[in-house]
Parts: structure tokens; sequence; C-alpha cells
């Protein structure tokens, strides 16, 4: 199987991530250049898209404008069947059309701070990546927000099985009990 050999340059700590075979892993670091370092080396991986703490949207565009750039920049999707991939991705992710409709007519500026993950994720999953990396996902969430987070992963493997999520986190963050196959401490 394919793997990606990631190493923290700020100490002398590997882990590998193996591919194609639907696995989960937690990655922490004890600072976020630490973290930004790894989230270089996972995002060179072809296949590869973040779902950003902070959503990673432009700002003078609404949601369902970021949402759609990537795809239409990547040739994925034809415009007339944003709409419902759209709706698909959100209905997947516990949001109903109306509700759906609402959060894609705000600009990244107006969204609470679950809706930035969620619409962040909603870009990414749209991209169908092989590998799913949730970069900072959980800081500034409330204890209910991090697990209403953390349960976006499941769509992802419902939308891709043998895609690989990583969490990349910083060491002092709360112990979330995420469902993963492997920690590492980098």
């Amino acid at each position: 199987m394919p793997s990606i050999n990631l190493r923290n340059p700020h100490s002398t700590a590997r882990c590998d991530i193996e591919l194609g075979r639907g696995l989960s892993y937690a990655v922490e670091a004890a600072t976020v250049e630490a973290l930004e370092a790894l989230l270089d080396q996972l995002l060179a991986q072809a296949g590869a898209q973040v779902a950003h703490g902070v959503g990673g949207m432009v700002s003078n565009i609404n949601v369902l404008e970021n949402i759609a750039l990537p795809a239409v920049f990547h040739g994925l999707w034809r415009n007339r069947e944003f709409d419902s991939k759209i709706l698909e991705a959100f209905a997947a992710c516990g949001l109903d059309a109306a509700q759906a409709e609402k959060l894609c007519r705000k600009r990244p500026g107006e969204l609470e701070p679950l809706e930035k993950r969620l619409a962040g994720f909603v870009r990414g999953l749209l991209l169908r990546p092989e590998v799913m990396v949730y970069f900072r996902f959980f800081e500034g969430l409330t204890r209910a927000g991090m697990a209403r987070a953390a349960a976006l992963d499941p769509v992802y493997r419902a939308w891709n099985p043998l895609g690989t999520s990583v969490y990349l986190l910083l060491s002092d963050m709360p112990d979330l009990q995420l469902e993963c196959g492997q920690r590492y401490v980098t």
C-alpha cells in the first residue's frame, strides 16, 4: 500500500500514513509551526484536501461560490449539478435544504465557528479527496461543537470508504476520543 511518511521538522518524530485503506489518524504536535509543516507534507500528496479550522474561504464571495470555485477550477462538476451535489453534501452533514441554502448565501465573515468548518468540509468533500486533512479543526469550539465537527468524518467515510482521514492537532487540545486507527505525537 502507498503511504506518506510525515516528519516533524522541529523534532525527530516520524509517522507513516497508509493510503487507500479507509484509515483515520490523529497526529499531534506541540507547536503551530510543526503542524503547518506536517500540513504542507500532506497537501503535497495528490488528492489531498484540507478542512481548515478557520474555514479557509475567500472573504468577498458567499459560501456557495467558495464551495463551487475549486470544483469548477478542477472541472469536477458542471454548473447545473452544483446545487444538487452541495445540498446532498449538506444533507449528509445533517442540514435540511432550507438550512443549507441559508448557509450558502452567507459570506465567510458572517459564519459561526462551526459553520466555517462545515462549509470548508463540504468544499473539500465535493473535490472527492483521497486524503481529508482536518487542520486545527476543533480549536475554538465548545465541547458540543467539537462533537458535531468530529461527526463530519463519518460523512467523508460514507462518500469515500477507502479515503484516509488525518487530524492535525495541537498537543494541548482536550482529548476528544476521536475514532482513529492510530495516534501519533510528533
